[in-house]
């Protein structure tokens, strides 16, 4: 009885475990049929046990681990398997799994491990996790989750792993985290948290040796309770908004090996504290404005091997107690304001990388830098090193990357530096380095880059660089002369070739089509000519190709077309001629086109086209100016390509000075990033489209110098981006809109030359940055008073020109408040009163045209005093009284007077006194003595050179004549000035202005006779005609 009892409790038992079994593989297979890929655990089949899948782990029969990473899973988490009670692991880690984590998790409760990182799973983490109160190691890193860090993960106790990086969590870090007491290793590195660092977490977690919570927005202080963490081993706080200074308790941390804290807002000084982590390895402080010197107790960190304060604000020296630091093996100290050498102590550290560009370093590159001879970095440049390049560098024997641009290195290059065979880039561009490179590179076998840009190196490019693996060769801007080695073109490597502003001479060969690897070419400013080969269409990964500044000459290669992949194409300056061809439009990646001041003709390709459409660029790096298009000074014709409208990517449209004719298409508004568009010099007709009011971000229209008629848009003033205006030289006519008073970024107007009419409006006046304003030529009237009655626009406006123009009523006196006025030119227009003495407040002021108007009254004897005035018109007015005989105004070569009747003084010969009593008869008797006296002056002179010409004739027919002719008797002896020719023409010049048309201007007989005896003084009486 009892044995069958025992046998039936087997039968239940064996039962239960049955259906387990089978309840555990129906879970797993769908599990495996809800997957996207299901194929991929093909061994999940039905002749075989479940225990035995991959991935499956059994213990009597139940499934205790779930192990499949890296296997591209892809579907959702199947709640089925929340349906293996006794799972301790899952790990599914590194696959495609997506959706949200079911809340039915909760379920495994004697998990332990639960591994989703690397996944595309979203929603928020759910608080359910904190049901499973075995867990200890939790991974949900590089996922989607967003929303907050559920404070129910704190009942994890048993938790020694949790990993929550690389997912869009927010908010505050929960204080319960501080709870999970046996957590070792917490990573909640980049995310979007926020507020500070809670002190529980950093109180209690006292098993932690992993802390990273950088990348983040978490901020304040880094708190002292940091000091209690004494098992961490490694702390990353970068890329937050911590900030002020470090606290000492860091120093506490005697564990720690890696200190990561770069870009925050960390300041200085740095803690002595730190000296004391003796454990030190790796300190990372860059990009926080630390504004201190490097402490010299740094030294005593002897295990620390990379020290990185790149980009800290540090200044000083760099201290000699480095040198302390037996491990350091890299430095890096660039972008700082470091001063001083190079200390000696250094030389002994077993450095691999040392770099300490952009600072102000100085001195003499010091010969032991070859005792290095491990390093494989030595980045120096952008400091104020001078002398030569110590030939010892040479020693270090694994040197791959050198850097000394930008310093002051001098003297040549040594051959040395190619004893480190491993050299594969070299940068020695923007120094003073002399000589010739004839055979300094032989030996650099494994050299990619070579950049000597900016020294002074000359002779000839050698040969022997096409036999070098180079990929970049940069030699811009040195002394280069000779021809380029064809040579240089059988390089299968060379991607990058510049040797612009050099003394090259030569054409390019046909073999230029065998360097296929050529993304970047750049000849500019040389003295290279001919064609370019039609091989060069062979480049179809050519991406920049710059010939600009040379002598090259004939038509455009069609071929040049095949270059499918240029994004900049620069020919200008050059003598090529023909038409443009019409594939180039057809180049779908073209950026920048640059085809100025050549001898092109024919019209522009009007084709549908490819360029200038694409948006965006996989590589923008080579694109020389982004959107420029320069057909500028040849000689095109025909119409402006309506087609033009839809290159979308032009920035710059220059098709200045050729000979386009017919409308300005309206469909150039729809290029939207247009900033500059000069159409001046052509022979354009019809208006300005109403259409360009729509071009927003135009900065430059210049459209001058052209045929167009009709009015000024008035949309014209919508365009508030506008700096440079300019309509001159054109037929429009009609009135200025008042709309551009709102152009007040606007900084030059020129509307001269035109038909224009009416009274300049009041609102121009609101055009704050306005420094040229011109008008000239037109028939504008009406009277200034409204311009100028807002002085806001007298902080900025150096250049104004209003003349030949129909402007009336007064001067106005708020044209004094023009401080910064240098050139003022008013003439020919129907000014009337007098000048305002306000004028002369324009201390910048250096030309003052405001002749050929009615102004009246006397000259104020300020505006003579005016420092910068260098020339003053007031000609033909009716100006009178006595000119002031001080400052400019006595300087007849700098003022001009003429056409004033009733001007008198000295400066005009013509003494106010008598002109008072009569204003007529003095001027007439002045003036009969001067044409008298002037006109015997002439007689004289010709008598003279007669007599001259005469005893010259004698004395040729009787050499021995030395007698002097009869006719000297006659002349009195103060006249041997004569002599000369110089004297005779300035004899002949007083002669002159005494018979000047304008009584005026004759000087008197006392004037006269005095300019006559200083004439032994040829300067004197130079400067005297001026004053008449």
């Amino acid at each position: 009885m009892e044995m069958a009892s025992v046998w039936a409790l087997l039968l239940v038992l064996c039962a239960a475990t049955c259906n387990v079994f089978a309840e555990e593989r129906e879970s797993l297979t769908s599990f495996k049929n809800s997957l996207e890929n299901p194929r991929v655990l093909f061994s999940w089949n039905g002749t075989t046990p479940h225990c035995n899948w991959v991935g499956v782990t059994c213990e009597l029969g139940r499934v205790v681990s779930l192990s499949l990473p890296a296997l591209f899973l892809k579907g959702p988490l199947s709640p089925s398997l929340f349906s293996l009670p006794s799972l301790t692991v899952l790990d599914l880690s590194s696959n495609r799994f997506y959706d949200q984590i079911p809340p039915q998790i909760s379920s495994l409760r004697r998990l332990n491990q639960l591994s989703l990182g690397e996944n595309q799973l979203s929603g928020s983490v759910p608080s359910e996790l904190g049901e499973l109160t075995q867990l200890e190691i939790l991974e949900l890193e590089l996922n989607f989750f967003t929303g907050k860090i559920p404070p129910e993960l704190g009942k994890l106790k048993q938790l020694k792993t949790l990993d929550l990086s690389g997912n869009a969590l927010t908010g505050t870090l929960p204080s319960q985290l501080g709870e999970l007491t046996q957590l070792q290793f917490l990573d909640l590195s980049n995310n979007l948290l926020s507020g500070s660092l809670p002190v529980t977490l950093l109180t209690n977690l006292q098993s932690l040796t992993s802390l990273d919570v950088s990348n983040n927005s978490l901020a304040g202080s880094v708190p002292s309770e940091i000091g209690n963490l004494k098992n961490l081993t490694d702390l990353y706080l970068g890329i937050n908004l911590f900030t002020g200074q470090l606290p000492p308790e860091i120093g506490q941390l005697s564990l720690l090996k890696n200190f990561f804290s770069p870009t925050c807002s960390i300041t200085g000084p740095l803690p002595e504290e730190l000296s004391k982590l003796k454990s030190l390895s790796k300190l990372d402080l860059s990009y926080n404005p630390l504004k201190c010197q490097i402490p010299k107790s740094i030294g005593k960190l002897h295990n620390l091997s990379i020290l990185n304060l790149v980009y800290s604000e540090l200044h000083g020296s760099i201290p000699a107690e480095l040198g302390n630091c037996k491990n350091l093996k890299t430095l890096m100290l660039s972008f700082n304001s470091l001063t001083g050498s190079l200390p000696e102590e250094l030389s002994q550290l077993p450095i691999l990388t040392f770099s300490a560009e952009k600072n102000e370093l100085s001195g003499i590159l010091p010969s032991w830098l070859g005792k290095w001879n491990e390093m494989d970095s030595l980045l120096l440049s952008s400091n104020r090193f001078i002398g030569k390049i110590p030939p010892e560098v040479g020693n270090c024997s694994v040197l791959k990357q050198l850097s000394l641009s930008y310093n002051f290195l001098s003297g040549s290059i040594p051959r040395e530096l190619c004893n480190s065979e491993s050299l594969v880039e070299i940068d020695l561009d923007g120094n003073l380095l002399s000589g010739t490179i004839e055979d300094v590179f032989v030996r650099c076998t494994n050299l990619t880059q070579l950049v000597l840009v900016s020294n002074q190196i000359n002779g000839s490019i050698p040969e022997y660089l096409s036999e070098l693996p180079l990929m970049v060769l940069g030699l811009d801007s040195n002394h280069f002369t000779g021809i380029l080695p064809v040579s240089l073109w059988k390089s299968t490597n060379l991607m990058e070739f510049s040797a612009a502003n050099n003394m090259l001479e030569g054409s390019l060969p046909g073999e230029i089509g065998n360097a296929v690897a050529l993304e970047r070419l750049v000849l500019t400013n040389n003295m290279l000519k001919g064609l370019i080969p039609k091989e060069i269409g062979n480049l179809t990964g050519l991406s920049f190709l710059n010939l600009n500044s040379n002598f090259f000459q004939g038509s455009i290669p069609y071929e040049l077309c095949d270059c499918i992949a240029l994004t900049t194409l620069d020919l200008g300056n050059n003598n090529f001629s023909g038409s443009i061809p019409d594939r180039i439009a057809d180049l779908a990646q073209l950026q920048c086109l640059v085809l100025s001041h050549n001898s092109l003709s024919g019209s522009i390709p009007s084709k549908a086209s490819s360029y200038f459409l694409q948006t965006s660029m996989p590589d923008l790096s080579f694109v020389q100016h982004h959107g420029v298009f320069d057909l500028s000074y040849n000689r095109l014709s025909g119409l402006v390509p309506e087609e033009l409208g839809n290159c979308v990517v032009v920035v710059d449209l220059l098709l200045s000075n050729n000979m386009l004719s017919g409308e300005i298409p309206g469909s150039l508004s729809r290029l939207t990033n247009l900033t500059t568009l000069d159409l001046s010099g052509n022979l354009l007709t019809g208006s300005i489209p109403l259409e360009f009011g729509n071009s927003f971000k135009l900065q430059g229209l210049y459209l001058g110098n052209n045929q167009l008629t009709g009015s000024i848009p008035r949309s014209l003033g919508r365009l508030g981006s506008l700096v440079k205006l300019n309509l001159t030289g054109n037929k429009l006519s009609g009135s200025v809109p008042t709309g551009f008073g709102n152009l007040t970024g606007l900084t030059h107007l020129d509307l001269s030359c035109n038909k224009l009419t009416g009274e300049l409006p009041s609102s121009l006046s609101q055009m704050l940055n306005l420094v040229g304003l011109y008008v000239q030529q037109n028939s504008f009237s009406g009277p200034l008073d409204g311009l100028f009655s807002n002085s806001i626009m007298a902080w900025r406006i150096d250049t104004m020109n209003l003349s030949n123009n129909v402007f009336d009523g007064a001067l106005p006196r708020s044209l004094g408040n023009l401080s910064y006025l240098t050139n003022l030119d008013l003439h020919e227009n129907m000014f009337r009163g007098e000048i305002p003495p306000e004028l002369a407040n324009l201390m910048q002021l250096e030309y003052f045209d405001v002749s050929r108007n009615k102004l009246s009254g006397q000259i104020p004897e300020k505006m003579c005093h005016m420092v910068n005035l260098q020339y003053l018109n007031l000609a033909d007015n009716g100006l009178e009284g006595l000119v002031p005989e001080s400052g400019i105004c006595q300087n007849l070569s700098k003022i001009t007077l003429v056409g004033n009747k009733d001007l008198c003084g000295r400066v005009m010969g013509l003494d106010c006194q008598i002109r008072t009593l009569d204003k007529s008869a003095p001027l007439h008797a002045w003036g009969l003595s001067g044409i008298v006296f002037g006109s015997a002056l002439i007689i004289l002179t010709v008598v003279y050179a007669l007599g001259k010409w005469i005893i010259r004739s004698r004395r040729q027919k009787d050499p021995e004549d030395t007698k002097e002719s009869k006719l000297n008797s006659f002349i009195d002896q103060d006249l041997h000035l004569l002599n000369s020719k110089p004297m005779m023409l300035q004899v002949l010049q007083i002669a002159a202005v005494c018979l000047s048309d304008n009584p005026a201007n004759r000087p008197t007989m006392l004037q006269a006779l005095d300019s006559l005896k200083e004439s032994k003084e040829p300067e004197k009486v130079r400067q005297t005609s001026r004053k008449w």
